[in-house]
Parts: C-alpha cells; structure tokens; sequence
C-alpha cells in the first residue's frame, strides 16, 4: 500500500506506491517455509504470553527493546537460516497482533491466540540483491551457501520496473509475490478530483467538469449472479457435500477474478481519464452500516476498498473522514435534512440539493484542506474550492461514464 512521505525542505510531500508482481519458482523450500512457520507461530506464543490488560481490558502489546532483543535471541535458537529472516517473523508476529489487539477492542475478536497456517516468509531487502541488467533477483536462503535466484527480464512486468527500487519479498512455496517503490510528488498534481462512494456509482466532483458520475452496476450484477448461484447449491449440502463444495469454490474463484477484473480495469481507466490528479475518497467502514440481512447483502456486494487500493497503485489516493459528508450544506456550512430520493434540504439557506453532490463537493474540499495542511500551502491547487451556486443546483451529472471492457478509456453513453 502507498504511504506519505516528507522532504528535507518541507515544501513538499513525496508519496510512494509500491507495486506489486507475482513470480513462479520451482526451487525445494517447503521444509524452510515450513520452519519459518513454526517459528512465526512461537514468537506469536511468546508475545502473547506476555500481553498486558490495562483498564476495560485493553491488550498492551510488550514493545520494549529489552524484550524485542530477548525475543530475537530466543527465535535464533537452532536456527540454521540467515538471521535476518527472523527479524521479517518478529515484524509479522507484531503486524498480526495488532491487527487482532484494534479488532479485539472493537469487539470483533474474542481472547484467541491467532495461529498461522500458511507457508510463507517475508524476505527482507537486505536478503536481496537485484541486478538490473541482468534482471535477476537473488534471495539469501543460507549465507553463502544456498540461494533463490529469480529471473524476471523475461516477464511482462520487467520494463515498469527496470529502473523502480525493490522492496521486500513475499515468498511461497512455488510462487514469489515481488514488491517495487515508486515516488510521485503532491507539487507535480494539477488537480484534486472528491469520489463519493455509492452502491452502484462513483460520484466525482472535478473542479473544472464538475459532477461525473461513473456507474458500477455491472460489478453489481457480476456478484448479485454469483451469490444467486452460490445460494442455490448451498441447499444441496446435505445430499451431495463434496460435489457441491467444489462447484461452490469453483464459483468463488470465478467470481473473485471478474470481479478484479473489473476493478483493475476501472481503477486503470480512471487514472487515464485524469492523470494529473489527486483522488480524495471517504474512509469507509462497512460494519457500521449494516442493518438487516438484504442490506447488509448488498452492503457486502461493494468494493470500496478494492476500488482505493488497485487506484493507489497507479496514481495519488488520500483517505478523509467520511462524517456528514452528504448533510453538510455546502452553501452555509449547516446541517441539512433528508427529503424523498437523493434530495436533501437546508432550512438555513432555503436550497435543495443532490445528496451525491453535495457527498463529492465535501469530499473535495476535506481532501483540498488535508493536501493543503501536509503540504505547508504552497503549490497545492485550490481551483474549484468555490463552488458557485448554478453548479449546485443541478438535478442530474454532467456525463455518465461506464467501464469499457475492451478498450483504454472509460466510455459514455
């Protein structure tokens, strides 16, 4: 995922999108993944052993140096690997922790130790070594004596990533998951483009075209038909399980890599449509809408952190608070009230108003104040923060955009 980074001078924000590809390998390394396991599974034992309850039982995670160096010593114990292969399981055991520790004060986790089950390790960059000419990627198994050599020069990946910085590896038992570093800098964007995120639509307010929505009703319909499918075989279980069970996952895969395919085709030609931009969308959270079992249904069907995360990989995406977004009056600041459809009414200024406008036009300029906040002010576009009232008034988009399948560029219709 990308993330944010300052300059020395401060004046502006470099941001960087790590890229990710996928590498088949036929190198013998399951009795080492297989050890890496184990070994993520007893630094799992041991921190957890160690937690802390503090007051309304929240889990303290034990971070102290001393305990972390205590912790390395302890897992390089019959170790035969690099040792730095222990410092990426330490990393791991820690990220899945806290990854439990926020859920569980939410209430989404019970006192469980997580367990790991799958083979995998991450390699670290000081166990790589990239040549670029040759490019070839060589993973440090046991120094000086056993490597894993990867060859991508070969793959269609390899000119994106010829002149990129490597980043760390994900490696399997018959696949490597290679990461790339890219910068991009907030001063080289033109324009900042607000996305409110519906179930069907993405409704974008661009300073200069104003309202445009793009529809995903096909993603829609792609997972409403599969779960229709789904549904119907589940009331076969009992007859015929393992015959159902397999077309179930047969399903589920078919429907996981439409549904990709979709989003990589979106994300791609939303980046064409505007390349210089910056995408502002809301920070979602799905659990606090659900209601009832139809709602929560269609609820589960959007993709919007799917949609965030393959746009990152292609171009700038920040992340605002998605509160009164739709009932901000974005004439006089006040809170309005909903009416019949997507209208909604502020009695303060006597103005109606589209809720999915309104949605984008605060988004915009919640992105606008958090890129001009980062940034110091300078070199930060500010086209379109006022918006006039003709452009508020309208009932219906300016232009309707939809995914084209076969083609580069989002079409309309």
């Amino acid at each position: 995922m990308p993330n944010e980074r300052k300059s020395k001078n401060n004046q502006e924000l470099s941001y960087q999108i790590v890229l990710s590809y996928k590498v088949s390998h036929n190198y013998p390394i399951k009795t080492f993944l297989i050890e890496c396991r184990d070994k993520l599974n007893e630094c799992i034992s041991i921190i957890w052993n160690n937690i802390e309850y503090l007051k309304e039982k929240k889990p303290k995670l034990p971070k102290s140096n001393e305990f972390k160096r205590d912790l390395r010593n302890k897992l390089l114990e019959d170790w035969d690997y690099a040792s730095h292969y222990i410092d990426g399981i330490i990393k791991t055991a820690y990220s899945i922790l806290e990854s439990w520790s926020s859920n569980y004060k939410k209430g989404y986790r019970t006192k469980t130790k997580p367990i790991v089950k799958r083979l995998f390790v991450r390699v670290k960059t000081t166990l790589i070594k990239y040549d670029k000419e040759k490019g070839e990627v060589r993973i440090t198994i046991k120094p000086r004596t056993e490597y894993l050599i990867l060859n991508i020069k070969n793959e269609w990946f390899f000119n994106k990533v010829r002149d990129l910085t490597i980043g760390e590896i994900i490696l399997k038992e018959n696949e490597a998951f290679l990461t790339f570093k890219d910068n991009l800098n907030y001063s080289d964007r033109e324009i900042i483009v607000g996305v409110d995120s519906n179930l069907k639509s993405l409704d974008l307010f661009h300073p200069i075209e104003n309202w445009i929505r793009v529809d995903l009703t096909e993603l829609h319909r792609i997972k409403e038909v599969y779960d229709k499918k789904i549904d119907g075989l589940k009331k076969l279980l009992k007859k015929c399980p393992l015959r159902v069970l397999r077309k179930i996952k047969r399903l589920l895969e078919r429907r996981r890599n439409r549904v990709n395919d979709f989003l990589h085709k979106l994300t791609t030609q939303l980046s064409r449509l505007f390349p210089n931009a910056i995408f502002v969308f809301e920070d979602l959270n799905k659990r606090k809408m659900y209601k009832n079992k139809h709602h929560n249904r269609r609820i589960d069907r959007a993709n919007w952190n799917g949609i965030i995360e393959k746009i990152s990989y292609k171009t700038i995406a920040i992340l605002v608070n998605p509160a009164y977004t739709s009932t901000t009056c974005p004439i006089c600041g006040s809170k309005m009230e909903s009416q019949e459809g997507q209208v909604v009414y502020c009695s303060n200024c006597m103005n109606s108003f589209n809720r999915q406008l309104v949605g984008c036009i605060n988004i915009f300029r919640k992105g606008l104040g958090k890129i001009k906040k980062l940034m110091g002010g300078p070199g930060v576009a500010s086209t379109g923060a006022e918006v006039s009232l003709r452009k508020l008034m309208t009932p219906n988009p300016n232009v309707v955009y939809y995914v084209d399948y076969n083609g580069k560029y989002l079409k309309c219709l």
